[in-house]
């Protein structure tokens, strides 16, 4: 199995907050001093960050659970319950990070360093002394802290190469890679010895380089998953030429040029739209007659189609030093970013979307039925030997719309109620 890995999905869930705390001073010559009960602390968020120091997405196949810390709760003495650490998930250069549910882009990363907020962590709930009020002087309840967020993410890596070598199986790429750089992929005289992208920086002189890429597998049906370069398509929108590769030695080369061109148009309009250096490989096997037979055939069937084709021998090096000097002359020209993919970091509003306040309302068991993350939160916080906690609870209830739920699903006086585990009757005067 190769050791390329270029997809992965994992789940991330930020931290929880914690909650706030209920006390009360007691000190020396107050014994009934009033609320001290501190604000619980922030959870972790959650961070995809990019790095120079991996070239595959492998390590998710084993690892793709990630859970950032809780935030402590609130302490007595009004002290607060500190913020957790935040969690960060390193992913090579060029990961495309999308939310698994929507297929949205939530961040697209292709510099050392950067990252995007993947799932922010819950706020922490505030305590009795930060509630309190002029005409509610001690509070008997507290906030709980907000739920951390779940998130389903697919990450795709699309490498990153100025120059992209595409071609049909045995048409020279993986040769010409190890001949104008110091990559050592792997060459036999058989389709499909290369099985995963290579990459190798082709130095000018000693200030003056690009890189490129071999891309492999390519055939026709690949932009419909067929054979293995639907798998590696999306490398190609990567890069900023493409050197389109061709066996001048076969039977069919005017079709092999045309199978490629069809994949590139089928799988994406901006591959068609990228610069093509169309080359004539292989010329060494062939009498120089032969050759250049071949070469204006080509250049009369496709002139107008490739920015320029060129004839060369990767094997005997010919025609190859000029290839190289073209290229990078054409780089010269050109931004040296993709504008395409420049850094997203978009502010994800799923990411920071809360809510909290949502519920359940049902009847089972000649009883009604309140369930929600917010209710339980609520139910944590709650004292419920506590009149005034309870009675915060009630009202808390009424507010979020449970008691007009209640109504509509036809409760009466006297019904029995379960919210979160706290089992009052409906009607019932908590306080």
């Amino acid at each position: 199995m190769s050791k390329f890995l270029d997809r992965a999905y994992i789940e991330a869930r930020s931290g929880d907050g914690g909650n706030g705390m209920v006390a009360w001073r007691r000190e020396k010559y107050e014994p009934n001093g009033g609320p001290a009960g501190g604000n619980g602390g922030r959870g972790g968020d959650v961070y995809i960050q990019a790095t120079q120091d991996l070239n595959t997405l492998i390590d998710f196949r084993f690892r793709n659970k990630f859970e950032a810390p809780n935030g402590v709760k609130g302490q007595i003495k009004s002290m607060h319950g500190k913020a957790a650490t935040d969690l960060t998930i390193r992913v090579p250069i060029g990961t495309v990070v999308k939310d698994a549910d929507t297929g949205l882009v939530v961040g697209d990363l292709i510099k050392d360093g950067q990252r995007v907020l993947v799932a922010e962590g819950g706020k922490g709930g505030r305590g009795n002394s930060v509630l309190a009020t002029p005409t509610q002087r001690a509070p008997h309840w507290c906030e709980p802290g907000q739920p951390g967020i779940f998130r389903k993410l697919n990450l795709e890596l699309k490498i990153l190469a100025d120059v992209g070598i595409i071609g049909l199986p045995n048409a020279g790429k993986s040769t010409l890679l190890s001949v104008i750089s110091a990559a050592k992929p792997k060459i036999a005289d058989y389709p499909f010895s290369t099985l995963e992208p290579s990459l190798g920086v082709v130095r000018m002189d000693e200030s003056h380089s690009f890189v490129a890429a071999d891309i492999p597998g390519l055939i026709e049906g690949a932009s419909r998953g067929v054979g293995l370069g639907h798998d590696f398509l999306r490398h190609i929108e990567r890069t900023r030429i493409l050197l389109h590769m061709v066996d001048t030695t076969s039977e069919t080369v005017a079709a092999d040029i045309e199978t490629i061109g069809v994949e590139l148009s089928a799988y994406s309009d901006k591959l068609t739209n990228l610069p093509r250096i169309l080359v004539l490989n292989k010329s060494d096997a062939l009498l120089p007659e032969e050759s250049e037979a071949i070469a204006t055939e080509i250049n009369e069937k496709f002139k107008g189609r490739f920015m320029e084709i060129r004839t060369i021998s990767a094997v005997a090096k010919i025609g190859v030093p000029e290839l190289c000097q073209r290229v990078y002359d054409e780089l010269l020209k050109m931004p040296k970013d993709n504008s395409e993919f420049a850094p997203m970091l978009l502010e994800d509003e799923k990411a920071r979307e809360r809510n909290d306040d949502q519920f359940t309302v049902t009847f089972s068991g000649n009883a009604f039925w309140i369930e929600g993350d917010r209710i339980a939160r609520l139910v944590q916080v709650t004292d419920l030997k506590d009149p005034m906690s309870l009675y915060h609870l009630h009202h808390k209830l009424q507010v979020m719309g449970a008691m007009d739920e209640l109504i509509k699903l036809g409760a009466q006086p006297g019904a029995e109620i379960n919210a979160g585990g706290v089992v009052f009757s409906f009607g019932e005067d908590i306080s």
